[in-house]
């Protein structure tokens, strides 16, 4: 189980921030969370257990500080799924992050006003946004290869997006669901040569293999575009992604209003990154011969 720690000077309220699994974005989320929670609330105090083992003790911890808390954020996919199906059981406001769409994934079902106990953050950005920006990029795309983490949280809404965009614009749909690094090598060897493009999905596997992925890709100059953050750096050519940071300090501003300023959470909405960035590795589009059009640079953050 993930150790605990706590951040407060004399505190007058409790808030747990908690999340299962290893995720370098619920990190980033915590700390724009944590940064932000000092300059505002510095007296609430932050109960912190990060990168707990398993769900099952999740939930163990979830029920422990449900009557000892003033508030729980329970971080990833995997911990907006929980919180669904507590449904209107929840004892304790509670809050999503680092996290796909919520909607999607059970925990609120109006994202503008949410119903029950549960509001929060997503780095979600509609995939038809996604899809325009993956047009501009790659004009003449007729196929596109999503490389899928099977039974992770976000992978389906990460498939069924991804479908329903290349439906709308006639690209074929190509897809590799694996369950660990060999079956996701192989996958992408299969469709090496056969997609114009690979798509990382949000999910652990996938993202965590880049450098995997990019000895099968470069030999065959296809370019590989992120739906999640942070990787554009480490090899990919491109990425729109939501600034996690950001995100965990716009959190912070959600938890003030609901635990310390008492505001409803209905008149508290699920935020978004108003402006995700496009990021280009400027040394894949050498290595993989592209030419970007002024036009997109100009509004791209360049990285090497």
């Amino acid at each position: 189980m993930g150790l605990g720690s706590t951040i407060s000077p004399a505190a007058e309220k409790k808030v747990v921030l908690m999340w299962v699994g290893q995720a370098g974005m619920a990190k980033r989320v915590a700390s724009g969370f944590i940064q932000r929670m000092k300059e505002t609330a510095p007296n609430v105090e932050i109960v912190q257990h990060r990168e707990i083992t398993d769900m099952r003790q999740g939930e163990q911890l979830f029920t422990q500080y449900e009557t000892s808390s003033d508030g729980i954020v329970f971080l990833r996919s995997n911990g907006a799924e929980f919180l669904g199906r507590l449904s209107s059981l929840a004892k304790v406001p509670c809050f999503v992050g680092g996290c796909n769409n919520p909607q999607e994934l059970g925990a609120i079902k109006n994202l503008d006003a949410p119903e029950g106990m549960i509001t929060g953050v997503t780095y979600f950005i509609p995939f038809e946004k996604r899809f325009q920006v993956i047009k501009q990029l790659f004009p003449n795309i007729k196929s596109v290869g999503l490389l899928l983490q099977k039974g992770h949280s976000a992978a389906s809404i990460d498939q069924q997006g991804t479908k329903a965009q290349c439906t709308r614009n006639g690209i074929a749909y190509q897809e590799v669901e694996a369950q660990n690094l060999s079956q996701l090598v192989d996958g992408t060897k299969q469709l090496s040569g056969k997609a114009d493009v690979f798509i990382l999905s949000s999910t652990a596997l996938v993202l965590d293999n880049l450098m995997s992925l990019l000895v099968i890709t470069n030999p065959s100059k296809t370019p590989i575009f992120s739906y999640a953050a942070d990787r554009a750096e480490k090899g990919a050519t491109a990425e729109l992604a939501a600034d996690d940071e950001k995100l965990g300090r716009m959190l912070a501003e959600s938890v003030v209003d609901v635990v310390v300023n008492k505001k409803p959470i209905s008149q508290v909405p699920v935020k978004t990154d108003p402006n995700p960035q496009l990021i280009i590795n400027e040394g894949q589009m050498r290595v993989l011969g592209l030419n970007f059009p002024d036009t997109i640079l100009k509004n791209a953050r360049m990285v090497k």
